[in-house]
């Protein structure tokens, strides 16, 4: 799920009627903490994502390639050397990221809905910048203004859903946002956390009964109130003491659009500072109200772009696992890395919620989930602000008029409305940010020339 170029249109949104949109990559800047950085030691990194293998030999082979056109007369063992360098800067990033969602790693139980839980973990940016220089925060960077960004798991059946499940979307807003932790002239400095959450469908997630009639009855908007349950003790709804001004971001795709969507709903208190980047929305339609009864599945909505969803979803899913070597990957490692957390989880006392009623439960809501997708489920475009990349090849929820847009530009606007924007870009359903890890090796060079800057200075 890419989101660059949707940071690159988006200042030409929030400068027009939309005044107050600032994006990703422009709204937080440079911090002057920051010290020479010492040799680097290494420290006990406690689990592997089952991402990072993947995301490094992605960035090896994209490196060569670009490197090579740029500069053909290069040596082979030339390039090499610098693909090698960035590569081994790239993973002790990934390293102190993945040891910041393990040490944070949480699980949060409902008060409304008791039985009810889900995983989250957070990572604080500035945390995971000091751990890859071995230098300690600074005490003065906790006055600066704040930012929350929120992450959203899409459709994952259980036991998958927890935080290690979008491992390459926490990397991506990780390192996408170290160059805002500093201070630059015409911007202030942010303490940013980013925060992933995952499906109480997981492993380490848990249903009742009445919850799941609920989700049956009332959609997506069961999701939303429990993850607002869990934002507002994050932005600190309870607190008597006055709240610092906090700018939120929600980012999602797919299935994770509408429970973004839906949580946003059930927090007005942040809409003013609220705004959402969401990739490929699914059930974003009206359905026929006509409904048709499938084996196995029972009685489901008949809607040629529910169908759509569902269908398109699984084929393209379906080719991915069977061509996509990124993909063949990323899930073959996925399995043996969520076990390995879960020991080293275990013995913190975060046990995962599995037994034969939670498994029944699980998959049912899981089920339901799929016929939801078949249901209209509209995105709220009034209330805050969204900003949609929709893929103009995803078999899953482009149309015509989408495609109609990809004549010879690659990212078109395809509509506008009230405080929306929406983009047509060249893209499947499959929108994965680890497809594009040299993108945060730059981001990493803009922190350290930053650093370096300010060390001049």
């Amino acid at each position: 799920m890419p989101i660059s170029k949707a940071e690159f249109f988006l200042p030409c949104y929030a400068n027009s009627n939309q005044s107050g949109i600032i994006p990703d990559t422009m709204s937080e800047s440079f911090n002057s903490e920051f010290m020479p950085p010492q040799e680097k030691i290494d420290s006990i990194q406690q689990w592997d994502s089952g991402y990072k293998p993947v995301v490094l030999e992605t960035l090896e082979k994209v490196l060569t390639r670009k490197i090579n056109r740029a500069h053909p007369e290069s040596s082979k063992e030339t390039v090499r050397d610098q693909v090698l360098e960035k590569r081994e800067k790239l993973r002790g990033w990934l390293d102190a990221i993945d040891n910041e969602v393990v040490d944070n790693f949480g699980i949060f139980e409902s008060k409304d809905d008791p039985g009810v839980r889900f995983p989250y973990t957070k990572v604080l940016v500035r945390k995971v910048a000091s751990d890859v220089q071995n230098r300690p925060a600074n005490p003065e960077t906790e006055k600066f203004p704040s930012k929350t960004v929120v992450l959203f798991t899409p459709f994952t059946p259980p036991p998958g859903g927890g935080p290690d499940d979008i491992m390459n979307t926490i990397y991506d807003r990780v390192l996408t946002a170290l160059p805002n932790i500093t201070e630059r002239e015409s911007h202030h400095a942010k303490n940013i956390t980013v925060y992933g959450l995952g499906l109480p469908t997981s492993k380490w997630g848990s249903i009742s009964e009445e919850w799941l009639s609920d989700l049956k009855k009332n959609g997506f908007s069961k999701y939303g109130k429990l993850y607002a349950e869990f934002l507002k003790t994050v932005f600190g709804y309870d607190s008597e003491e006055p709240q610092q001004k906090n700018n939120v971001l929600f980012f999602a795709g797919s299935m994770g659009t509408i429970l973004a969507s839906e949580t946003a709903k059930q927090l007005p208190k942040v809409w003013n500072d609220l705004r959402l980047l969401l990739n490929n929305p699914t059930g974003v339609h009206n359905p026929t109200g006509k409904t048709v009864k499938l084996p196995f599945v029972g009685r489901i909505p008949l809607s040629a772009k529910g169908t759509q969803v569902v269908a398109g979803f699984g084929a393209e899913a379906g080719i991915r696992m069977l061509t996509d070597n990124i993909v063949k990957a990323a899930m073959s490692g996925a399995k043996s890395a969520r076990e390995e957390l879960g020991g080293i989880l275990q013995k913190r006392g975060i046990v995962p919620y599995e037994s034969e009623e939670q498994n029944r439960l699980k998959k049912d809501a899981n089920g339901t989930a799929i016929k939801l997708l078949m249901k209209d489920n509209p995105l709220d475009t009034d209330n805050f602000r969204s900003y949609i990349e929709q893929g103009a090849f995803d078999p899953a929820t482009t149309n015509s008029e989408i495609r109609s847009l990809m004549d010879n530009d690659a990212y078109k606007r395809y509509f506008g409305k009230n405080r929306s924007l929406g983009i047509a870009v060249n893209f499947t359903h499959w929108m994965d940010p680890g497809r594009w890890p040299d993108k945060w090796v730059r981001g990493i060079d803009r922190y350290e020339k930053a650093v370096g800057t300010q060390i001049q200075a």
